[in-house]
């Protein structure tokens, strides 16, 4: 499962990577493209709103001053007109007396059509008054008012105010309500591009002057746009308002109106505002995005289709030459391995070739090593078995000196009682008596052959049998036994403390050796008087025996060396130094441990 996972993996990277490596382009290009082509396009249409938004404001400042124009006509006309100058020259000299007398409807009503909604004249002394210049002469221009809306029918009117002016002095002013819709909606309405493209005028406070989809009168209310777009300058902006009640990202083109804002006071000005849905603008360019993402698509599923098959191509002769490695790894080394791509897979196939044979004469000449090596081993475990065999069976026979002289008087004493009882049969007449010295000499008898049957079990050579079940217990008070009848007097006295244990699987005669060497070792330790302590237990699935002495105990220099071969603070007819290394030996044999604690 393993392998199957690593070759996915394999194919999936070499996918992922002619993915990325073409896709990061793409969508790099893709992107750019768009910003770039986003950024010029805002351009594009920024700057052709400005220039419609100039050339709307033009139209409009033409179309002033052709009422300007008109009305300076008018004016000479009225000065032409009896009843206007009698107007003028009467109301200068009731100027200071009659000042309410200053307005003089003129033309009359009939000839006010078109945009104009009244006419009037009005003297100097009239309303909102203009002084003349400090030698007599007037100063004034024509002037126009802002939005002001008609009390009778409740239209937007501006006022356009021409000075009456006749050698040099100012006599009155022309004054002329003009319908805003009248005057200016001709001019705004047709200016149209697409569904939402469109011009309209306001002013500096955000009233609409003239608009297709807006009332005359109502107000853009956001101050900051308006300030953005009531400059000096043409331009245009972009803005998250649309200036029609939405909160849409817009292009706005923007222009003053440099003609009627000089004639306009009281801090107000005109300019011409140029906007289009954000949405219809840039469908053209959404177009394009998603035709460009859509070839960019298609893009990346060829790429994904030549990075499938590519991967292919380099993939399978990669999983045969991880199915042949395989075959290797396991152990075949006589099929050649070939693989024909006509590339580097290929140089790599021979280069594990060559690697098979060599690995092949290096495992014949290994096995043909490991095999000489293997018999070297063998026979040197042989001869160390044989070794250690003798080893025992020579310490052995060295501990039978030493229980010589105890055995012997425990064969000695039943001996001497068989002797008697058998000259007491020899003499006995009674049949009865004689019977129970029978009896006596076959009691004695047995304890003689159990001593002999423990000491021939002792000394004879280890059996080359298998294994075999043995009670702990059972070898620890054969070996008292045996220390008893042939090491102590009755000074040292052996104690046994022992619980039931389980078996261990070992071989009896050694299991015997282990206890009876140490028990020696401890009573040789007593000089005088002492005790042997002895118990047993198990603990965590492991048996184990505890013999204590009250013996001299081992000074602290000689701890460290008391497994050691043929070291030995005895004398010489007490041992050889071989008692410890051979107990080591055997526990280690059963995978068993054996420590040391003394107090000197």
């Amino acid at each position: 499962m393993a392998a199957e996972i690593r070759r996915f993996g394999l194919w999936g990277k070499l996918v992922l990577a002619i993915l990325v490596t073409g896709t990061v382009p793409i969508v790099i290009g893709l992107s750019v493209a768009y910003v770039r082509g986003n950024t010029e396009l805002q351009e594009v249409i920024g700057t052709s709103f400005r220039a419609l938004a100039e050339e709307s404001a033009s139209k409009v400042d033409a179309e002033i001053r052709r009422v300007i124009v008109a009305d300076r006509l008018l004016v000479q006309q009225a000065l032409a007109d009896s009843a206007v100058q009698v107007f003028l020259s009467t109301d200068r000299r009731v100027e200071e007396s009659v000042p309410a007398a200053v307005e003089f409807n003129w033309p009359h009503a009939a000839e006010n059509t078109g945009t104009v909604n009244a006419s009037w004249i009005t003297t100097v002394s009239g309303p909102n008054p203009i002084p003349t210049g400090t030698n007599g002469t007037t100063t004034a221009t024509a002037t126009i008012s802002g939005l002001k809306l008609s009390g009778n029918n409740q239209r937007y009117l501006i006022r356009v105010s021409t000075p009456i002016v006749d050698a040099n002095t100012l006599l009155g002013w022309l004054r002329r309500d003009h319908i805003v819709k009248t005057l200016f909606d001709p001019l705004i309405y047709p200016t149209r591009f697409g569904d939402t493209g469109h011009v309209m005028l306001v002013d500096n406070s955000g009233a609409i002057v003239s608009c297709p989809l807006l009332v005359t009168g109502s107000r853009i209310d956001d101050g900051q746009l308006i300030r953005r777009v009531a400059r000096r300058d043409a331009g245009w902006i972009t803005a998250e308002n649309d200036g029609h009640g939405g909160r849409n990202f817009s292009i706005i083109g923007h222009a003053p109106l440099r003609g009627v804002n000089e004639m306009l006071h009281g801090g107000v000005s005109w300019h011409m505002f140029v906007w289009q849905d954000s949405q219809e603008i840039f469908a053209p360019a959404r177009s394009l995005l998603i035709g460009i993402a859509l070839a960019g698509v298609l893009a990346i599923g060829l790429l994904g289709i030549l990075g499938f098959y590519a991967s292919r191509r380099i993939l399978n002769p990669i999983r045969r030459l991880s199915r042949e490695v395989t075959r290797i790894a396991g152990g075949d080394l006589n099929q050649k391995l070939e693989i024909r791509t006509g590339d580097e897979i290929e140089e790599l196939a021979g280069r594990f070739d060559d690697m098979r044979i060599q690995l092949r004469q290096l495992i014949g000449n290994l096995e043909e090593k490991v095999d000489e090596r293997t018999l070297e081993l063998k026979q040197a475990q042989s001869e160390k078995d044989r070794v250690m065999q003798k080893l025992i069976q020579t310490e052995k026979v060295s501990a039978i000196g030493t229980m010589a002289s105890g055995i012997g008087h425990e064969i000695n004493n039943p001996l001497y009682a068989i002797l008697g009882m058998a000259e007491a049969i020899r003499d006995e007449k009674d049949i009865s008596a004689c019977n129970q010295y029978g009896q006596d000499i076959i009691k004695y008898s047995k304890h003689i052959s159990e001593i002999v049957k423990n000491l021939s079990g002792y000394v004879r050579p280890a059996s080359r049998h298998d294994l075999e079940q043995v009670d702990v217990n059972d070898k620890v008070n054969e070996a008292v036994s045996m220390a008893r009848r042939s090491l102590l007097d009755d000074r040292i006295d052996i104690r046994s403390a022992l619980v039931p244990v389980p078996a261990i699987s070992a071989k009896s005669e050694e299991v015997l050796q282990i206890f009876f060497n140490v028990i020696r070792n401890g009573i040789q330790a007593i000089e005088d008087a002492g005790r042997v302590d002895i118990s047993s237990g198990w603990q965590d699935d492991r048996v184990w025996v505890r013999i204590e002495d009250t013996g001299t105990g081992i000074p602290a220099e000689h701890l460290s060396k008391i497994y050691d071969p043929f070291f030995t603070t005895k004398d010489p007819d007490q041992g050889e130094g071989m008692g410890l290394y051979i107990v080591q030996q055997i526990v280690k044999k059963y995978d068993g441990s054996i420590t040391l604690e003394s107090q000197p």
